[in-house]
C-alpha cells in the first residue's frame, strides 16, 4: 500500500465540443442518406404495387375483349390511382406491351414474345424517369454527391393462364321442367306435348334446355378467348357419365348435350358422384400438367343418392381443383352447394331463370385465372 500520496484529477473543459463539431456534418449526412434509402424503398415498394394492379387491370380487359386499345386506357386509368413518389403515376401507350406468353410444365417460367397470333398476356413498365411523364423521383434530402433525383423503373406481366375444365351438368328428371314449375311428376311438365314420357325430347322451355343455352355461352366465351382452353363432359342423374373427355373441339361438347336434349331421361341426384366423375377427367392424363383445373357444377335440386358432394369438393380441392357451384331454380339445395364452392376455393351463384343463368356461365368464363407471372 501506497501512504502519503494524493492524487489529482484535472478538469478538462471544451474537449468535447470540437469533436462534435466534426461529428456532427458526418452524422447529419448518414441520416440524410439513410433517410433518403428509406424514401426510396418505399418508391420502389410503390412501383411494384402500381405496375402489378395495371397490369392486372389492363390484362383483364384486354382477355375479355382483345382490344389493346381498350385495354391501355383502362391500365392508364388503374395506374393513376396509384401514387409514386406523391404523384399519381402516370403512363405512355409505349408502356405497354402485349405479346404471347408460353411455358412447357407447370414448374417452368413463362417465356414471353412481344406480338404473335395469340396475345395471351400484357407487359406494363411503370416508369420515373427524365423521359417519362411524371419525371423522376426527387430526393427528401440533399447529400454531399449533389444528386436530387433518381430514376427507378419497374415491369409486371399479367398471363392469362392456361385452364383445364370440366363441366358436370345435371340431367336428373326435374331438369325437364321449366325453372319457374314445381319439378314433381305427375304432372308432366306444363310445355309438354299430350302423352309426353321421359326418353323422349325435352320440353321446351325446361331447365335442361336452358341449361344447354348456357353452357353454349360459355363455350362462345372461350372461343373468343386467346388461350385455347381444353373442356371436358360429364353428366349425372343418380348415375354419372362422362360423355367427352378433355378437348378443344367444343363441338363435341354440344354434341353431347344434345343428345340428352333428344332423348331425356329421368332419374334421380347424385351431385357427389357428379364430382366425382369431374375430378376423374383431369386423372385421364388427357389433361395438361400446367394448367389450372376448374370445375363448374350445376344442379337445380337437392341431393338424393350417391357420396357426399361436400366430401367430393374437399377431395377435388385435395387435387387442386377450383370449383364453381351453380343452383338453378328455388328447389335447389343453396346451403349445400355453397359449401361444396367454398370447400374447393370457388364461387358459389344462385340462378332462377335461363337468361340468368346464361349470364352466370358468361361470368364465370371471364373469370378464369389471370396471373401475375412477372
Amino acid at each position: 500500500m501506497m501512504r502519503g500520496r494524493s492524487f489529482r484529477f484535472c478538469k478538462r473543459s471544451g474537449a468535447v465540443v470540437p469533436l462534435l463539431a466534426i461529428m456532427l456534418p458526418v452524422v447529419i449526412v448518414l441520416a440524410a442518406f439513410a433517410i433518403n434509402i428509406a424514401y426510396l424503398e418505399l418508391n420502389r415498394t410503390e412501383m411494384v404495387i402500381a405496375s402489378d394492379a395495371t397490369s392486372r387491370a389492363t390484362g383483364r380487359v384486354f382477355m375479355l375483349t382483345n382490344d389493346s386499345n381498350k385495354a391501355r386506357a383502362i391500365g392508364r386509368e388503374a395506374a393513376k390511382r396509384n401514387t409514386v413518389g406523391g404523384k399519381p403515376l402516370q403512363l405512355r401507350n409505349s408502356d405497354f406491351v402485349f405479346g404471347q406468353s408460353t411455358r412447357n410444365g407447370i414448374s417452368d417460367r413463362y417465356n414471353f414474345m412481344a406480338g404473335g397470333i395469340n396475345r395471351n398476356a400484357v407487359e406494363v413498365t411503370a416508369r420515373r424517369t427524365k423521359k417519362s411523364l411524371d419525371g423522376p423521383l426527387k430526393l427528401i434530402l440533399p447529400n454531399p454527391f449533389l444528386i436530387s433525383s433518381v430514376e427507378t423503373s419497374q415491369t409486371s406481366r399479367s398471363n392469362q393462364i392456361e385452364v383445364d375444365i370440366a363441366l358436370v351438368i345435371d340431367r336428373s328428371g326435374s331438369m325437364a321442367y321449366a325453372s319457374d314449375e314445381p319439378a314433381a311428376f305427375p304432372p308432366a311438365p306444363a310445355a309438354s306435348s299430350p302423352g309426353w314420357l321421359f326418353n323422349g325430347p325435352a320440353p321446351n322451355p325446361s331447365r335442361w334446355r336452358d341449361a344447354v343455352a348456357a353452357v353454349n355461352v360459355f363455350l362462345q366465351e372461350l372461343t373468343a378467348s386467346p388461350i385455347n382452353e381444353m373442356v371436358a363432359l360429364v353428366t349425372y342423374n343418380d348415375g354419372v357419365n362422362l360423355d367427352q373427355t378433355l378437348t378443344t373441339n367444343y363441338n363435341t361438347i354440344r354434341t353431347g348435350l344434345d343428345n340428352y336434349t333428344n332423348y331425356f331421361e329421368s332419374g334421380q341426384t347424385n351431385i357427389g358422384g357428379g364430382i366425382n366423375g369431374g375430378q376423374n377427367c383431369f386423372a385421364l392424363n388427357v389433361g395438361r400438367p400446367f394448367a389450372a383445373k376448374v370445375m363448374i357444377v350445376l344442379t337445380d335440386g337437392i341431393d338424393t343418392v350417391g357420396s357426399d358432394p361436400i366430401g367430393a369438393a374437399i377431395a377435388a380441392s385435395d387435387q387442386q381443383i377450383m370449383i364453381f357451384a351453380i343452383t338453378f331454380s328455388d328447389e335447389a339445395d343453396q346451403a349445400t352447394m355453397q359449401t361444396v364452392a367454398g370447400s374447393a376455393k370457388g364461387k358459389h351463384y344462385h340462378s332462377t331463370n335461363g337468361t340468368n343463368l346464361s349470364l352466370v356461365f358468361k361470368d364465370i368464363a371471364r373469370q378464369l385465372p389471370v396471373l401475375i407471372s412477372k
